[in-house]
């Protein structure tokens, strides 16, 4: 499940940056959007992106879990024996 919401956080982040460049060429040539229309897309990003690292280390953190409690069992095994 995390990996899916990582890889979706990730299109919407490259989505966002896509549109900001965008929004920025169009203001830079065309004088169009807002200042604000040009910064949302980038604070859009820039949120996917902390959302995209924490799926990710949570991620880890359940993994280094999981490892720690295997090696638990193997010492209490080398202990009982």
């Amino acid at each position: 499940m995390g990996k899916l919401i990582r890889k979706i956080l990730k299109a919407i982040a490259w989505i966002a940056l896509i549109i900001g460049v965008i929004m920025i060429l169009w203001r830079i040539f065309g004088n169009s959007p807002t200042d604000f229309a040009v910064i949302v897309p980038f604070i859009i990003f820039g949120f996917a992106k902390i959302l995209e690292i924490d799926s990710g280390l949570k991620d880890f953190k359940h993994e280094v879990k999981l490892s720690f409690t295997k090696v638990k069992e193997a010492l209490d095994k080398l202990i009982k024996k």
